[in-house]
């Protein structure tokens, strides 16, 4: 059996303008970490992802 927790990542990216993207938590059904790109945020978003997969501060 897999873990779904591995399968889905927690941290996403979400568009809220033009040049407005922010870091989704899916757990929480908070928006955070804003950013002027999408690149820029799907970096946090990674960050985030991995911290989580390594156990580290949620």
């Amino acid at each position: 059996m897999t873990d779904k927790s591995s399968e889905q990542p927690r941290f996403v990216v979400e568009e809220h303008g033009r040049r407005s993207f922010y870091v989704y938590d899916k757990a929480t059904g908070l928006s955070r970490y804003p950013s002027f790109t999408r690149r820029g945020a799907q970096k946090i978003a990674d960050r985030k992802n991995a911290e989580r997969a390594a156990g580290g501060p949620r």
